[in-house]
């Protein structure tokens, strides 16, 4: 049967030879985002259909602000028309915008005028055609609120003539809230989320990621029945604040009529009816991601049929409903995905595959551009779509997986409906985001065009006949590393089903007792997020029965997982700062006049830090030597308030108001995110206070060594807590397209950050050094280290210093003829900016013979990143003969605060060093990048010792080529701190 023929409208175009009459004017006949859409990617395509070619001589500047703009095609934000360039398709007859420079939860208005299409009708020739708000996932200081309900406002969703969307019984509930909401929370019951039939819970699959839930009911909805949804105050955001509660009854209108008609939706080729081109300007069944990191990537919908369900033409009273149930699934091309586009990461995701999380809304109603009384006609009132997706999106190769498997929730797609050679074409355009390598995300843009074809035999459904396999988790079987406050996450081949995963997979440690725990869906991915931190010296498992696919395949039989959390050893040190950004971890003194200062208890010859920035779009960042007390971070939330301060400044460093925004606290870090960006060339400051004395008092921050020790220069052992509070100035800067993240050492070896290694802390060789004496000066007659050879395959002793730290890096945009360390250039890199940190390593003991034997222990050692006076440590990423390889040069002060040498000073003080570090960029099985670098040649230390009585000399010491290791890696894929 026709499926058009549903529509008396538009059965002419079902074989009937006579064309349709042509009786709508001309004009726009179809915008995306369709007008008041909320919540719209900021990375959106913003598209404008026209009936006929516009005059593309009419675009030109916009200029004005509120109601007075000028120009004939303008995107106005709250400051004024945005300065972005829109695109005239091939055909001229839509125009649209790639890239703009949208800002989060903001309210826009597109302004099209008569100029543009002169014979158009529905043009206005004052204020905006549409308008349309941004998604906000930025946590917020204020309570979370519930912003959405399918898309509208809360307030209109239980008025059927006001809902944004119609609720059916086949209709699954999908709720925006203000910012990302904390996935531990985010469950059915009494206080949290509620779905009542009358006083019974509705049994329904609940999937949560970020400030989006999906409430998809196992059975459908019985139409004309009462349901009632309560959001309660367990929900919490991640700062720890309950959202605002709140109760709307949702009563679901009948669509399906006497029944509903069984259809097959399939991808359009290029030999199948159907327009000859697109009509939203841009290339079908293409997905498109453009994101400078990896350049603009394509991927191309391989042919796929899904199976849909209409409902009665009548039943709403014009639009028609239909629902595309979950565990569907599409495919497309796979990505090879290089970084800026042209430096390979030997990363191939193989096919990606698309599956349908929850049952998939839609509906086809006439054209909202033209008059509810227009007869719907391809050309000038070709009827609307609208659909909205949840989707798994996975990929078959498992690094590939590992890296790019996530869950996209609450897809708005819309576009046109065209009638044609005895199908309907179905054409949306939609817009989300990607995950992007576990740190970032790309904007992404797809046009998806289906056509109805019941009786086509190459749309015959797929039978999912493969079970589903565990290809990695995180931790790995075995490891003894695992970060407590991170999640544990099981990497499948395929999406598994998540109600099954709820009743079958648990948390245990060694005793049996389970460890309270969520599961969150992340693609092929299930995490398992504790309620609470895991302990440390800990042994946990993993525990799995009875887990299957959607299509009901089990999972076979497998090995469980088993894992350690790390050894945490008592201390009386205090704990540091590794990396602060923005700014140095370290106190400051001596700034002002337009610089920002040394470190306290260096030399006064150190080199000043320049002014420090922060773009708009970052956030402040810190990160710690040992696990912190997560009570001794407090915001302050009026100037000179609270442990944690992040405050305006005038020019004089006054305070004149604290910033809005939430701080988030993990084990071993903290973050801040303020409400607003940065404001460019405003002056902030942020405070860490650790209190005038080494003990833990009230409103200072602590780690379970004590009271923070922010001047370690001074000395790092216990008792050298509290003294100078941790104070950086910064300026505002406007935001930068550069991939910011946070990498760590790891594993690293000195978990309680005493500076020495503490009752069978583990080593690891990943993150260390070999310090080899190679000869003395002087009266020192001979020199070498005790303990243990690090290196013994050598004639030499060589000592182990190893090493903790965090190094903040923003990678840019792709760049040629780049200058490297050796001299030669690089014809394409990707400039990495790295922050002035610090690095630190553990002590090592060392005896020399200055006519008696004298001994020492260095002590923790730090190892300081400097500033060139020309602007920031700049790495390049390059292809290595196919691998992509990072190459830095970095200019060190070496300090040794608490060496002490017998009868003796030493020059262990601001020491200079120069490195150049060298290696490859490569995935782990958990999807995680790790950066593997290593010293390219022996870097010199000489240590001078004096004496009384002139009595004195200088031991000399390398670390070997190759033999300082340095493994940082980038944050969790998923799971990660909270």
């Amino acid at each position: 049967m026709c499926v058009t023929a549903s529509i008396a409208a538009v059965s002419s175009a079902c074989g009937d030879p006579v064309a349709p009459l042509s009786t709508a004017t001309p004009g726009v006949i179809f915008t995306f985002p369709v007008d008041q859409q909320l919540d719209v990617p900021v990375g959106s395509r913003i598209v404008l259909t026209f009936s006929d070619p516009i005059a593309a001589s009419a675009l030109g500047p916009c200029t004005g602000s509120g109601a007075q703009i000028t120009g004939a095609l303008c995107l106005v934000g709250p400051e004024g028309p945005v300065a972005a360039m829109a695109e005239v398709s091939p055909d001229g007859a839509t125009v649209s915008w790639s890239g703009a420079a949208l800002a989060e939860g903001t309210t826009y208005a597109v302004y099209a005028r008569p100029a543009l299409l002169p014979a158009a009708a529905n043009l206005p020739a004052t204020g905006p055609l549409l308008s349309f708000t941004t998604r906000s996932t930025r946590p917020r200081a204020a309570a979370p609120t519930l912003i959405a309900i399918d898309g509208g406002a809360p307030a209109s969703a239980g008025d059927p003539a006001t809902r944004r969307r119609p609720l059916v019984e086949t209709s699954t509930i999908r709720l925006t809230f203000s910012e990302p909401l904390d996935p531990r929370t985010v469950v059915m019951g009494s206080g949290a989320i509620e779905l009542l039939a009358g006083t019974t819970q509705v049994p329904v699959t609940l999937v949560h990621e970020g400030i989006h839930v999906a409430i998809d009911p196992i059975e459908d909805l019985d139409a004309g029945t009462p349901y009632v949804l309560r959001i309660g105050g367990r929900l919490l955001d991640l700062g720890g604040q309950p959202v605002q509660p709140t109760s709307t009854t949702l009563t679901p209108q009948a669509s399906l009529g006497p029944g509903a008609t069984a259809q097959r939706l399939r991808t359009r080729g290029p030999a199948d009816p159907g327009p000859a081109s697109s009509r939203t300007g841009s290339a079908r069944n293409v997905i498109v991601l453009d994101k400078p990191l990896i350049g603009r990537e394509e991927s191309t919908l391989a042919p796929s049929a899904l199976a849909a369900e209409l409902g009665d033409p009548k039943a709403l009273g014009g639009p028609i409903a239909f629902v595309i149930r979950r565990g569907q699934r599409m495919s497309a091309s796979g990505l090879e995905v290089a970084l800026g586009g042209e430096i390979p990461l030997g990363l191939s995701t193989g096919d990606i595959e698309i599956e349908i999380l929850t049952d998939s809304g839609g509906r086809i109603f006439r054209n909202a551009y033209q008059p509810a009384d227009q007869v719907p006609e391809n050309a000038r009132a070709p009827l609307h779509a609208d659909l909205t997706l949840d989707l798994a999106v996975y990929a078959r190769d498992p690094i590939g997986n590992a890296v790019l498997t996530q869950t996209i929730l609450g897809i708005q797609a819309a576009g046109v409906v065209t009638a044609t050679d005895g199908v309907l074409a179905i054409e949306v355009v939609a817009s989300m985001d990607l995950d992007l390598l576990g740190i970032t995300k790309a904007p992404t843009n797809f046009v998806l065009e289906l056509i109805t074809a019941p009786a086509d035999p190459a749309a015959t459904l797929g039978t999912d006949t493969a079970p589903p396999e565990v290809t990695a988790t995180s931790p790995a079987n075995g490891s003894a590393d695992h970060a407590v406050d991170a999640g544990v996450t099981v990497i499948f081949s395929e999406p598994v089903d998540l109600d099954r995963a709820r009743a079958g997979i648990r948390l245990e440690n060694t005793t049996g007792g389970v460890v309270p725990a969520v599961l969150e869906s992340q693609g092929a991915a299930i995490v398992i997020r504790p309620l609470t931190s895991l302990a440390y010296n800990s042994t946990y498992r993993v525990v799995m029965a009875g887990i299957t696919d959607l299509a009901g395949n089990e999972l076979q039989a497998t090995t469980g997982l088993q894992f350690n959390t790390p050894r945490l050893v008592g201390t009386g040190v205090s704990p540091t700062a590794v990396a602060i950004h923005p700014g140095v971890p370290c106190a400051l003194t001596g700034g002002g006049g337009g610089i920002s200062g040394q470190c306290a208890g260096g030399f006064g010859s150190d080199d000043v830090y320049q002014p420090f920035t922060l773009p708009s779009n970052q956030p402040v960042v810190a990160s710690f030597s040992q696990p912190m007390t997560a009570s001794s971070f407090t915001l302050g939330t009026a100037c000179g308030t609270g442990s944690v301060r992040v405050e305006i400044t005038d020019a004089s460093g006054g305070c004149l108001s604290a910033v809005p925004g939430s701080l988030l606290v993990h084990d071993r870090a903290i973050s801040f995110i303020p409400d607003l960006p940065w404001i460019p060339d405003t002056r902030y400051r942020l405070t860490l206070v650790s209190g005038g004395n080494d003990s833990c008092d009230g409103g200072e921050i602590c780690g379970v060594g004590g009271v923070a020790n922010f001047d370690p220069l001074n000395g790092t052992e216990g008792g050298d807590g509290g003294g100078s509070n941790l104070v950086i100035p910064f300026l505002g800067a406007p935001a930068n397209a550069a991939t910011f993240m946070v990498t760590e050492t790891g594993p690293y070896s000195d978990i309680n950050g005493s500076g020495y290694l503490d009752g069978g802390e583990a080593t690891y060789d990943g993150n260390r050094a070999a310090m080899r004496i190679v000869d003395t000066t002087g009266s020192i007659s001979s020199a070498r280290f005790e303990g243990t050879d690090c290196l013994p395959g050598t004639s030499e002793t060589e000592a182990c210093i190893y090493l903790q730290g965090a190094l903040p890096v923003a990678l840019g945009a792709l760049s040629t003829d780049c200058p490297l360390p050796d001299g030669t250039r690089a014809p394409r890199c990707i400039p990495a900016m790295l922050t002035p940190q610090a690095m630190y390593a553990t002590s090592v003991s060392m005896s020399a013979t200055v006519g008696i034997s004298i001994g020492t222990d260095t002590g923790t050692a730090v190892m300081r990143v400097r500033e060139p006076a020309a602007g920031p440590v700049i790495g390049h990423v390059i292809d290595r003969g196919g691998v992509p390889t990072l190459i830095a040069q970095l200019e060190l002060y070496m300090d040794a605060p608490d060496m002490r040498v017998t009868l003796s000073d030493h020059d262990l003080h601001s020491k200079p060093l120069a490195v150049t570090l060298e290696g490859p960029l490569t995935f782990l099985p958990d999807g995680r990048i790790a950066i593997t670098v290593s010293n390219v040649a022996d870097v010199p230390v000489e240590v001078t010792i004096d004496a009384p009585l002139g009595i004195g000399g200088t031991v000399k010491i390398i670390l070997p080529a190759g033999e300082m290791h340095l493994q940082l890696l980038s944050p969790l894929v998923r799971g990660g701190a909270l």
